[in-house]
Formats: C-alpha cells, structure tokens, sequence
C-alpha cells in the first residue's frame, strides 16, 4: 500500500511527539464547575411584529413566486422556477426532445450549428428551450440570437439564416433507439 520511500509511524513513536513536530506542549487549563442554581436564566428573545411581519411576508413572497413558476411553466423567477421537471420520472421507452439552431453564414456556410452557451451567443439552449413557444409564434424573436452573436464576435462569419431546429430520439429500455427524427420549428432571415 505505501510506496518504499514512506514509512509507517506508530503512536507513541519519537517522530510523532509535540516536540519533534516543533510544538510547544501548554499546560492544561484548568476547568471552571458553574452551578446553573446560582445563575438565572437569561430571557428569550423575542422578535418585534415587525419582524415576524417582514418573515411572513418574505416567506409569502417566496411561495407565490414559487406557485406563478409552476403554473406558468417558467423559470423567469429563477430558482423559483417549475417544479415539474422533477414530478416524475421519465418513461424509459418514451421520447427526449433536442431544440438547437443552425444557421447559414455570409460567407456561404449552410445549417452550421449556432452555439448557444455564454461565450457562443450569450444566450443558453435552456433559454431558447423555455422561450419555445414565443418563438414559434413570433420567429423574429430569434433574431435576438444573430444580434447577440454578432456582439460578441464582430470579426467572425456572420449569420443570414437562422433554423430553429428540434431532434426527437426514441428510447427502448432507457437506450436511444435508432436514428431522431429531425424537424424544422421556424426559420428566420437576419437583418
């Protein structure tokens, strides 16, 4: 177990003293009995209304942000975000839904993957993910993206088209079975 170079150290053994571990040894103090019948006992203390009235609200507070997350469906006040995504657990031979985007470039790329990270466009596929239906509904929303990519990185290849695309994977026992299915959501040209 140890190598040839290290050795064991008993206790007891001179290696292991205060002394050789450069320690000044300090005499014990002695310990002080205080009887609890000589002293009173201290008050409690108690909080104000108004601080039990700032707690009950604070904790309201938290709980509605908490419910408006959960029936909304969203993460806007994050951490107080839907709780639905750990009700349940996941059917082993259902479906998992991928969204990402690809876009065509000035230069005459086409489909290249767009990334959605904090150093790619600043906007994470989680946030696309939640603002799914918006963007369905109005796709100019994604133009949001192309902005932010073009803010972040002026000298690259920048983006004509943008695809919003979703990948579904069929699951047998858990395992992804066969090839996804490939959809295209929505589609915008950038200005």
């Amino acid at each position: 177990m140890f190598s040839t170079r290290h050795r064991r150290v008993q206790a007891g053994s001179p290696h292991r003293t205060p002394a050789a571990l450069g320690i000044t040894p300090v005499s014990p103090l002695p310990l002080a009995v205080v009887s609890t019948a000589d002293a009173e006992a201290p008050a409690p203390l108690r909080l104000s209304r108004r601080g039990r009235a700032w707690r009950v609200g604070m904790a309201l507070a938290g709980i509605a942000a908490l419910v408006h997350g959960t029936l909304a469906d969203s993460d806007d006040y994050f951490p107080f975000g839907s709780m639905a995504q750990y009700a349940s657990a996941h059917d082993l031979d259902g479906q998992v839904r991928s969204v990402y985007m690809l876009a065509d470039t000035e230069g005459g790329l086409e489909r290249v993957p767009v990334p959605l990270h904090a150093t790619g466009t600043g906007i994470g596929r989680a946030e696309v993910e939640g603002q799914l239906g918006r963007i369905l509904a109005d796709p100019s929303l994604m133009q949001t993206i192309a902005d932010a990519y073009r803010a972040l990185h002026p000298e690259r290849d920048q983006y004509t088209t943008l695809y919003l695309m979703r990948d579904t994977y069929q699951l047998r026992d858990g395992y992804q079975a066969g090839q996804p299915a490939t959809e295209l959501l929505a589609e915008w040209d950038v200005r």
